[in-house]
């Protein structure tokens, strides 16, 4: 059997009394199958987990399309003669929908980085970018009435071209989501909080997933100067403190990578009402001790690995819906 391969299984661990942990899917589980893909999302359907995670950006005809970066990524998409789109890759605002759809992203470019870190990952020649419409469609056909969607807007404040405007953006999304009438299961998340800030004023019954990173090149918040990417939420105005500023912009949950978080933090957040939902988490024995520190979900691109280290530690695992793409 490949590696990872999901199979159906039951609730797993003490009934009423097990521990509660958000299992998530990173872009549908990438270390198993092609990531953001019906593939990957029906693989973790099948697995069971409580959400699974994506990320969306919007084609030139006004489409949400399914997938981490804001444009086709040259790791993954190839066009039809089978050739690799040249880097830095060819932003979805550029392309209509139908030319999304020509391109191939169900096998990694050889020799990549991306294929060194995720060896196991099962190649599926002809996968084609989802629309979010067809991921809804899909959780539809798996009779999954208990997993949400995490889904993220692909959009940076330094490359505004790359991406609709945040109240465009916004529009499309929840007037999609309330075509499908799917406002009770998805979160929206962010690492720009404006689009949160948006939602949370237009639609407040849909959750919003703060995201951060506080560290490296790609760090969106600091603590002593403003950010392009807070919405003039900075936590220099609410004591320096992360949470407290996503409290103050309406955040529901707070996403943030694993390796900025304490157990001073986690219970710092839990204290203003926030969930704990960090990123992105591969390492066993990282899952155990960020369990242990009281987070309130973890995102994997390992489900299957999650799932196991969760159910050791009294969590009550989802039941698999078995789904093909």
């Amino acid at each position: 059997m490949i590696a990872g391969m999901a199979q159906a299984s039951d609730t797993v661990g003490p009934p009423a009394s097990g521990r509660v942990l958000d299992i998530e899917a990173h872009r549908g589980g990438r270390a198993l199958r092609p990531e953001n893909t019906l593939q990957s999302f029906a693989n973790a359907l099948t697995m069971g987990v409580d959400t699974l995670e994506l990320d969306m950006g919007v084609t030139n005809d006004g489409v949400i399309v399914v997938s981490h970066e804001r444009g086709l990524n040259p790791d993954l998409a190839r066009d039809a003669k089978g050739v690799y789109v040249p880097a830095p890759g060819i932003p979805y605002v550029t392309l209509t929908l139908a030319q999304v759809k020509s391109y191939d992203v169900g096998v990694i470019r050889p020799g990549s980085a991306y294929a060194a870190h995720f060896p196991d990952q099962l190649s599926v020649t002809g996968t084609k970018i989802p629309t979010l419409a067809e991921v809804f469609a899909l959780v539809h056909k798996s009779g999954n009435t208990h997993v949400r969607l995490n889904i993220e807007t692909k959009i940076d404040p330094n490359h505004s071209d790359e991406s609709p405007d945040p109240d465009k953006f916004v529009t499309i999304l929840l007037k999609l989501v309330d075509k499908e009438k799917f406002a009770g299961r998805v979160i929206v998340q962010s690492f720009d909080w404006r689009t949160l800030v948006l939602v949370h004023q237009r639609a407040p019954s849909i959750p919003t997933v703060f995201l951060t990173q506080q560290m490296g090149e790609q760090a969106n918040v600091f603590l002593d100067k403003p950010s392009a990417w807070t919405a003039g939420f900075d936590p220099k105005r609410y004591g320096k403190s992360v949470p407290a500023a996503i409290k103050a912009a309406g955040g529901a949950i707070w996403s943030p990578d694993y390796k900025d978080l304490d157990a001073a933090l986690v219970a710092e957040a839990h204290s203003l009402g926030l969930q704990v939902v960090t990123w992105t988490v591969n390492d066993p024995k990282d899952m155990a001790d960020l369990i242990d520190m009281g987070v309130d979900g973890i995102i994997s691109d390992r489900p299957d690995v999650l799932r196991q280290i969760a159910g050791e530690k009294g969590v009550t695992l989802p039941k698999g819906t078995p789904v093909s793409p």
